[in-house]
């Protein structure tokens, strides 16, 4: 009984890391979210440049975060070494959740396919409305005070305080605003629900 238990949660573990560095994945890589501000806002303003030499610099720096062959930040804007640093940090966590995507893939794809041989996808019913309930509550915590959820966010993954920019040493600060930070919170928190949601669906259709 208690293997069974351990196992189970072993398996739903592994299905949420999944999930989990997926959505991220897709949310660093979901370029149009930014362009839509970037065109909203006309944030080149904020910086010197027009918003096609903008978003130009954020391919930049979405290469140099994702590709471990892209070592230097080349940036048009100018950049502190404390800003550079903090990208760097950055990078490492790229690659961590990239890492945690390889490692969940596969032996995700093996519990489902077992879970439907023995016809037992119901299992993943409870955990995953139990997981929306909890990220629910999470992102009206965050849309209730953002600031200090943002705060507490690069609190918790950064050692130190390079992730406070000083505008005029890294302009490209500006060109970041909160809202562009919270709606990929957001859409992030979506991309897991939605995820989840199909995981209960899933799991629903074994019961008939």
């Amino acid at each position: 009984m208690l293997k069974d238990r351990g196992r189970n949660f072993i398996a739903a573990l592994i299905l949420f890391l999944f999930i989990l560095s997926l959505s991220i994945t897709i949310t660093i890589n979901f370029t149009p979210l930014y362009h839509f501000f970037v065109l909203k806002d006309d944030l080149g303003s904020l910086v010197g440049l027009s918003n096609q030499e903008l978003m130009k610099e954020y391919y930049r720096l979405l290469s140099f975060l994702n590709y471990p062959w892209v070592n230097s930040l080349n940036l048009t804007l100018p950049s502190s070494a404390d800003g550079i640093h903090h990208f760097f940090d950055v990078k490492h966590l790229f690659f961590v959740n990239y890492c945690v995507l390889l490692l969940t893939v596969v032996p995700s794809f093996l519990i489902i396919k077992k879970m439907k041989a023995e016809k037992s996808q119901w299992k993943l019913i409870v955990p995953a409305k139990l997981t929306m309930l909890v990220l629910f509550v999470l992102v009206m915590i965050m849309v209730l005070n953002f600031n200090k959820f943002f705060i507490i966010f690069h609190e918790v993954l950064f050692r130190n305080s390079d992730w406070l920019f000083d505008p005029k040493l890294d302009p490209i600060i500006n060109a970041l605003p909160d809202t562009f930070f919270m709606a990929c919170f957001i859409f992030f928190f979506c991309l897991i629900e939605l995820f989840l949601w199909i995981g209960v669906i899933y799991g629903k259709r074994s019961l008939r």
